[in-house]
C-alpha cells in the first residue's frame, strides 16, 4: 500500500513456492480479512490492484484457479461491509448464502462480510469488486431485500454500465480530490443499487445521476480508443453505445467541451506521443497525422500549433535532441 491508499500486488516477482503462502498470510488474511484457497498451490498466481475512493474500495483482480472466502473464524471480526463482485472473465462461482452457483462473465453478485462464503474460480479469471459500507446499500434498496448472495440482475443495463464505468475510470487518480471522489463514489453506488433492484425515488435519482455519468465515461473511452478512425463522429459513437447522437452531444456539453473538441484533443495527444517516439523519428509527419486520425494535413498543422505553441517539426526536433543527449 502506498501513500495514496492504493495497493498493488503481483506474485510474478516471487519464487513459485512462495507465491501462495505470501498471498494467503501476508496479503489476504492480514489486509483483506479473507481466506485464500488454491486448487493448485504449485501453479498459483494473482495480481491485485485495489484503491480507496471516498468510502469505497475498488479492486481489480486477476487470479489462477482459487477461492477467496470469509470463514467462520474470520466473520467474528464483525465487519459490516458488502462486496459487489463482478465477473469479468472466467468460471466464477459464488458460495453465499447456500451452495455454489455460477456467475457468468459480465454478471455480478453481492457478497456479505458477515456471512460465510465467497467466490471460487475454476479457471484463470479476472474480476472486479467494490467494498461498500452496509448502510450505503441498505438505504438505497427496498426494506427486506436479501443481501448475501443477491444477484445483480435486476437491471442488466445498469450492471453493464457499471462494468464499463469501472473499466473506463480505472486509471483515474482521485487522490486528495474530495468532492470528485465523493461524486465518483455516488455514481458507482447508483449503478450498484439499480443492478440490485432499487425502486421509487432512489431509482429515479440513480438513473439521472449514475447512469449519465457512466454513459459519459463510456463515450469518452470510445473516443479515446477509436480516435484514429478519420471517419469517427457522434453518430458512430451513438450507434456503438446504443444511444442517440443528440444524447452523446448533450452529455459531452456538460464537460464544457463538445464532441469535436474531445476528439481533436485525443488525436493531438496521440500525434505528440508518436512524434516523440524514438522509433518514429524518421517517419513522415503526414503519415503520423493520418495514423492519429487526421484526414486534412493543413487543419492538423493549425490545430497542433494552437495546442502546443509549436509546429510538429519543432516537436520532432526537440525529441531528437533529447534522445541524442540521453545517448
Amino acid at each position: 500500500m502506498n501513500s495514496t491508499g492504493q495497493i498493488r500486488f503481483c506474485t510474478d516477482a516471487l519464487p513459485q513456492r512462495d507465491r501462495f503462502p505470501a498471498v494467503r498470510e501476508e496479503f489476504a488474511r492480514r489486509l483483506l480479512a479473507i481466506e485464500t484457497i488454491s486448487h493448485n498451490a504449485a501453479d498459483f498466481s494473482t495480481t491485485f490492484d485495489i484503491k480507496s475512493v471516498g468510502h469505497l474500495a475498488l479492486g481489480y483482480l486477476d487470479t489462477s484457479p482459487a477461492g477467496y472466502v470469509r470463514t467462520p473464524e474470520l466473520i467474528r471480526d464483525g465487519q459490516e461491509f458488502l462486496f459487489a463482485t463482478l465477473n469479468h472473465k472466467g468460471a466464477m462461482f459464488a458460495s453465499q448464502p447456500d451452495g455454489m452457483r455460477l456467475i457468468s462473465p459480465r454478471e455480478g453478485v453481492l457478497l456479505d462480510a458477515a456471512h460465510i462464503g465467497g467466490v471460487h474460480f475454476r479457471t484463470p479469471a479476472s474480476y472486479l469488486t467494490i467494498r461498500i459500507p452496509r448502510e450505503d446499500v441498505t438505504r438505497r434498496l427496498p426494506a427486506g431485500t436479501r443481501l448475501a448472495g443477491a444477484s445483480m440482475a435486476a437491471d442488466r443495463s445498469a450492471r453493464q454500465l457499471l462494468f464499463s464505468y469501472l473499466e473506463a475510470t480505472r486509471d483515474i487518480d482521485l487522490t486528495d480530490s474530495g468532492e470528485a471522489a465523493r461524486l465518483y463514489s455516488e455514481h458507482i453506488l447508483d449503478l450498484v443499487s439499480l443492478a440490485l433492484g432499487a425502486d421509487g425515488e432512489v431509482r429515479t435519482v440513480a438513473e439521472e445521476r449514475g447512469v449519465r455519468a457512466a454513459r459519459r465515461a463510456a463515450i469518452l473511452r470510445a473516443i479515446q480508443t477509436r480516435s484514429n478512425d478519420a471517419a469517427l463522429n457522434a453518430v458512430a459513437i451513438a450507434a456503438l453505445l446504443g444511444v442517440t447522437p443528440r444524447y452523446v452531444h448533450l452529455l459531452l456539453e456538460e464537460t464544457g467541451r463538445s464532441f469535436s473538441q474531445h476528439l481533436l484533443e485525443r488525436r493531438l495527444e496521440k500525434t505528440a506521443v508518436l512524434l516523440r517516439d524514438r522509433r518514429r523519428l524518421d517517419a513522415k509527419i503526414a503519415d503520423i497525422a493520418a495514423e492519429a486520425g487526421f484526414a486534412d494535413l493543413s487543419y492538423f498543422n493549425r490545430a497542433f500549433r494552437r495546442r502546443y505553441g509549436a509546429t510538429p517539426s519543432d516537436l520532432r526536433e526537440s525529441a531528437r535532441r533529447e534522445h541524442a543527449e540521453q545517448n
